[in-house]
């Protein structure tokens, strides 16, 4: 037997799309800030720039967050964040300036992992469960095979896990289409054939 168990919760939630363009936001209003008021090596255009291009972020993050965090306009808007944060990164290094330089090369490292992780934003996450174990949506520990799973539970469409080892996982569905009881009862049948399998340590 096969179960595709589907999570209510999705792989990239919208207030974190929003977070890291408000950091975005503020890392640009600052740096613009301060290149356009103390700053002498750069025109004050540049700082002007930059800080303009913070605001208008922040702007439309606040006042049209649903518009910004759809799935086009993000990636757009990711990308020319990404741009900018590269600039300023090359540019800092090149000049020697230490803590710009460690600032946007972690802001450039984290939208360059945004824009790879928010590709698949609004995918559906699963548990999937068979013969072998199960496999855990987004998670450090991706499978738990029968053998280290002590009771399955799905009541009142939440799924939980206890393993032998005290820990414990716990997710919403959204609408399985199967029976509770015979998945249960599928669980029950494969934590007793694997019971053998165990280490001596987690009896």
């Amino acid at each position: 037997m096969v179960y595709d168990l589907p999570l209510t919760e999705e792989k990239v939630k919208p207030h974190h799309i929003t977070t890291l363009h408000l950091i975005c936001a503020f890392a640009f209003i600052g740096t613009g800030a301060i290149i356009a008021v103390y700053n002498y090596t750069l025109s004050i255009i540049w700082g002007l720039g930059l800080l303009a291009a913070g605001l208008l972020i922040l702007g439309l993050t606040i006042a049209k967050n649903k518009w910004v965090i759809s799935k086009k306009i993000n990636m757009v808007l990711r990308i020319k964040e990404l741009v900018i944060s590269v600039l300023v990164a090359t540019y800092s290094i090149y000049q020697h300036w230490k803590f710009p330089s460690l600032i946007f090369g972690m802001l450039s490292s984290a939208l360059v992992f945004a824009l790879y992780w928010e590709r698949n934003s609004g995918g559906a996450l699963y548990v999937h469960v068979d013969d072998n174990g199960l496999k855990l949506p987004v998670m450090r520990r991706r499978f738990i095979p029968w053998a280290e799973v002590d009771q399955v539970v799905l009541r009142f469409g939440t799924l939980t896990i206890n393993c032998v080892d005290n820990h414990f996982f716990q997710w919403t569905l959204a609408d399985p289409d199967f029976d509770n009881e015979i998945f249960e009862q599928f669980c029950s049948v494969k934590i007793e054939e694997n019971i053998s399998k165990r280490r001596n340590d987690e009896w």
